[in-house]
């Protein structure tokens, strides 16, 4: 049996793990968007992972696309983070898509400046983003390095062409 395709569910990633909670979610979301959540967030937390993920479900279609807009790309306790809307398509189980339409970047400049809105702001000249992530290291700086998953597959190889 498979499940059901999940709407109104904004995932957040790269959270600070030692001080992320449910309620410091809840006010961040209020802070940004200006709405109160009816049920709790779902913080997850793995060992093995330098930060933790929230899972935000929104009943209402108009304060989630807000959410979704607002919560893009944003600054949590001084470090950078960002919230992407459920999207079956980007599970590892869909490699061929994933394949298509993802981008490598390297050789990203380290400093402050070259974050995940940066990059978002450069790669849209080819087209829309799926989803993009900077990697980063556990003290929550740049990596170097960082992947794109453009909406088209023509879209990535525009960037990649560039």
């Amino acid at each position: 049996m498979s499940n059901p395709e999940r709407t109104n569910y904004l995932y957040l990633y790269d959270l600070p793990k030692q001080t992320t909670n449910s309620n410091q979610i809840a006010m961040i979301i209020k802070d940004k968007t200006g709405f109160v959540l009816e049920i709790k967030p779902q913080i997850r937390r793995e060992l093995n992972r330098p930060f933790c993920t929230a899972i935000v479900n929104i009943a209402d279609n108009e304060s989630f696309s807000k959410a979704v807009k607002e919560l893009r790309y944003f600054e949590y306790e001084g470090k950078m983070c960002r919230g992407l809307p459920f999207d079956n398509s980007l599970h590892g189980a869909n490699q061929q898509r994933l394949h298509e339409n993802n981008v490598f970047i390297s050789k990203i400049p380290k400093d402050n400046q070259h974050n995940s809105k940066w990059l978002d702001d450069f790669c849209k000249q080819f087209g829309e983003i799926k989803s993009l992530k900077i990697s980063l290291n556990p003290e929550h700086t740049s990596r170097g390095y960082g992947f794109v998953c453009f909406q088209e597959p023509s879209s990535a190889a525009k960037c990649l062409a560039e």
